[in-house]
């Protein structure tokens, strides 16, 4: 059992819309999948997101729309915190910048020290600016050609390369508010240059875990020089710039989610003066590719100028992009399935068990409702529960004729049980490194789990023949149904972190005592042996197949 103390945080979306599809598939799943498995093991963990109320694109949406900001992230923020409730995500921490003041205060101190100390300066340089909106164009307000791939990109940072721009260096800027041409006006900002915290930020990424694609941005953004970052705007939205003259500003929204992941759950906690992110807690972070830029090179850079004892993140879990009808997820341009109505028909945990297996790591995936049926529904959830019948079945009969005194089972039908066994054993093993961190892959989970079911659910086809054989053939049915017992005890223990509703139904069917997250990995030691089962699927009603879409 693991005594390791956790904090694993997930980017704060965007209030700007719905949760869809797209964002479960990526760090909120990934950071409530790891969270359950470490605190099965017995480790103490924190789980950290937020509301990033101050976007600009939270902004955008309500001058598109005719009404406040401040609306529009209240609105859409306690309609996240609900959609994360619904589908089983539990998160200890949710930072809400526009109702913590320890957010805002630290967020003040943070930019005004690295003022004070030189790691942010003033530069005058062209901004795009929209003449018939009267509004500068920057982050949400612009979007043009990326300077570093030539897709087309938003102001700030381009969502295809995870590389920054500084606006005025798009291609053919144009106002996302009315569709006019940009022109660029000198402006004077403050900016955080990049360049002079290169040898830290090196340091930082030789010890830090992170996938080949992170790394390769890293690597290759400092190979070509960090650029400076502009770290204020022009804007009436977000939070005030503390440096005289500057006061008409607002910061940037990413410099302030560094200043918000160490603020969040200060106010209160018993880990020192850096909240959560103090008390030897190793820390790792769930964020999509597009926004690896912000955690890998920015946030690191903007700690330590601030604090340089402040631990960094031990591992990046980062995704790509999730599609739908092979475009990505989009709340901007309302391109999504939308999670809270969805689960108004689907059950959480088999859209957990769909997106966990479908997770796009390494490689953009796509989601259809096709898949999802011919996956979960008619694929895993079909061969599940007939197993659970058939499983229950199998017990009746092992149950309806006693043993014979030292009978024993001949050796074809024992080594076939012993297989299973071992299966159970191996699978277990080949779970618990896929949900660590630094190996984290749900996919290969539900891959092991499903395969266990179907060496399982053969075992117990093969030899349910011996029912009421003498010679120690019926012997050998019932120490099948013991070891598959055990293999759905096991099962449900593999499971819980993916789709816990439906863990622990299963848990408490097998007659196993307590939660799943509690006692789960004593399996071997609370499965069974020779009790009657009774109708085992029937009590684990999760484990039907559902309707085929919403």
């Amino acid at each position: 059992m693991s005594s390791a103390s956790w904090l694993i945080t997930a980017t704060p979306p965007t209030p700007n819309g719905d949760l869809h599809l797209g964002h479960l598939s990526g760090p909120y799943l990934a950071a409530d999948v790891m969270a359950r498995r470490l605190r099965a093991e017995g480790a103490d963990v924190l789980t950290l997101t937020g509301i990033d109320d101050n976007q600009s694109y939270t902004e955008a949406f309500a001058v598109r729309e005719g009404v406040t900001a401040a609306t529009t992230a209240s609105w859409f923020g306690d309609r996240i915190v609900r959609a994360w409730e619904r589908a089983g995500l539990r998160y200890d921490v949710i930072g809400r910048p526009d109702r913590d003041a320890p957010h805002r205060e630290l967020t003040a101190r943070m930019f005004r020290q690295l003022y004070e100390q030189g790691d942010i300066v003033a530069r005058t340089r062209p901004l795009p600016y929209c003449g018939p909106c009267e509004r500068w164009a920057f982050e949400a307000y612009v979007a043009g050609t990326c300077p570093h791939c030539g897709t087309r990109s938003c102001g700030n940072a381009c969502e295809v390369c995870g590389r920054p721009n500084d606006c005025a260096d798009l291609g053919d800027p144009v106002c996302t508010v009315c569709g006019t041409p940009c022109e660029t006006r000198d402006c004077e900002r403050l900016y955080l240059p990049l360049e002079r915290h290169t040898e830290t930020l090196r340091g930082f990424w030789a010890e830090n875990r992170m996938n080949g694609h992170l790394t390769d941005l890293c690597h290759t953004m400092a190979a070509e020089g960090l650029p400076e970052i502009a770290v204020s705007h022009p804007a009436s939205w977000g939070l005030p710039v503390p440096v005289q003259g500057f006061e008409d500003q607002r910061v940037y929204v990413w410099f302030e989610m560094a200043a918000g992941y160490l603020a969040a759950g200060a106010a209160g906690a018993d880990s020192g003066p850096r909240g959560p992110w103090g008390g030897g807690r190793r820390v790792v972070q769930c964020f999509g590719y597009d926004n690896g830029y912000f955690h890998a090179v920015l946030f690191p850079a903007v700690m330590r100028a601030f604090d340089p004892g402040v631990p960094l993140p031990t591992d990046f879990v980062s995704n790509e992009f999730y599609r739908l009808d092979g475009l990505k997820f989009s709340t901007s341009r309302r391109h999504a399935v939308w999670l809270l109505d969805v689960l108004d028909d689907v059950p959480a945990d088999h859209l957990r068990i769909q997106l966990n297996w479908e997770r796009p790591a390494v490689e953009q995936t796509d989601f259809t409702w096709d898949s999802f049926d011919t996956r979960v529904n008619r694929g895993a959830l079909t061969r599940w529960h007939r197993w659970l019948v058939d499983l229950a079945r199998r017990c009746e009969a092992a149950d309806a004729t006693p043993t014979a005194p030292g009978s024993s089972p001949p050796a074809g039908p024992a080594a076939t049980v012993a297989r299973l066994r071992r299966g159970t054993d191996e699978t277990l093993r080949a779970v618990a490194e896929a949900y660590r961190p630094e190996s984290f892959a749900p996919d290969q989970v539900l891959d092991r789990l499903d395969l266990l079911v179907r060496q399982a659910a053969a075992t117990g086809t093969d030899l349910e023949r011996l029912a009421g054989r003498p010679g120690g053939l019926h012997e050998a049915l019932v120490e099948c149904v013991r070891a598959e017992l055990a293999a759905a005890a096991a099962f449900a223990a593999g499971l819980y972190p993916v789709a816990p509703a439906m863990a622990q139904q299963l848990w408490t069917a097998l007659g196993c005592p307590g939660s799943v997250e509690e006692n789960g990995l004593r399996w071997a030691a609370l499965a069974p042996s020779d009790v009657k089962v009774g109708e085992l699927a029937g009590e684990c009603p999760l484990f039907l197949p559902g309707s085929r879409r919403v």
